[in-house]
């Protein structure tokens, strides 16, 4: 387990190393507050898809929990994103709705990547007339 922890946090060292922190909230209060909410997210998808693996809320510090799961993803947000994934009004939503905006979300990235490459042309971009 320590071995473990060692080898993310080097791993972390080196991802970040070029890149400067954001820091989205007031305080580390409402720091929590989002890792938490994000955390019970995580741990009704993981639900809701049937996950295999038992994912408990957990705590921070317990590796595979949805608590650092959460965590990990807010300090990847922090340092390589503009804003977070998800606002505070958003966290509040209902999960299924949250579900929904964080597919609408995933789909519109993935047709903004592979639209970029010249030529290709995604299935859901095919109009009407086009067969």
């Amino acid at each position: 387990m320590e071995n473990l922890i060692k080898w993310t946090n080097l791993m972390k060292n080196e991802m970040y190393k070029d890149k400067v922190r954001k820091n989205f909230f007031k305080d580390e209060n409402q720091r929590n507050l989002w890792i938490r909410l994000n955390a019970e997210h995580i741990h009704y998808v993981a639900k809701k898809v049937d996950f295999k693996q038992n994912l408990e809320i957990g705590k921070l510090g317990e590796p595979f929990s949805c608590m650092q799961i959460s965590a990990n993803q807010l300090d990847y947000d922090e340092h390589m994103c503009d804003a977070p994934r998800f606002s505070f009004e958003e966290l509040v939503l209902p999960h299924d709705e949250l579900l929904k905006l964080e597919r609408k979300r995933n789909t519109e990235k993935i047709k903004k990547m592979f639209g970029e490459i010249d030529g290709l042309t995604l299935l859901g971009d095919i109009e009407d007339g086009d067969l």
